[in-house]
């Protein structure tokens, strides 16, 4: 059912609008915040896991299990912030198709030389989760 056959008012769609690219700024904000955060976590844990002899060997082995686990979290964090971007991208679209704007619908999509973003991100994640793995059973603890 679309959104005009429901009944619901233009001001009531402008308002949806409104809010879903409201929330695609504050998601594409999220994640530029969450990757620097995860830059400064890794660094901390590379540290420990990777500091020549300036921690313990379990302190080592526990920051190498740590790094991976940072991974997976931020990676799975990710993911769910890119379905939510999808989301809303796919409800302006729909409201705009009601409304007769243009904004998302008319958006430059790429330049087609390179992956979309999704498909950069898991890469990035999937081989420093292997670096972080490789570290973990071939690098000797200090």
């Amino acid at each position: 059912m679309s959104l005009q056959q429901q009944g619901r008012s233009e001001e009531s769609l402008r308002h949806e609008y409104t809010e879903a690219a409201l929330n695609i700024r504050h998601l594409m904000n999220l994640r530029f915040t969450a990757f620097s955060i995860f830059i400064a976590i890794m660094a901390g844990v590379g540290l420990v896991a990777f500091g020549k002899g300036q921690f313990g060997e379990y302190a080592a082995m526990v920051a190498k299990i740590a790094g991976v686990l940072v991974i997976a979290i931020f990676w799975l964090h990710e993911e769910r912030l890119t379905e939510l971007y999808e989301h809303f991208v796919r409800m302006t679209i729909e409201v705009e198709d009601v409304l007769g704007y243009k904004q998302w619908k008319a958006r430059p999509i790429g330049r087609g030389h390179f992956p979309n973003r999704t498909i950069i991100m898991r890469l990035f994640f999937s081989v420093l989760a292997l670096l972080w793995l490789y570290g973990i059973f071939a690098v000797p603890l200090a």
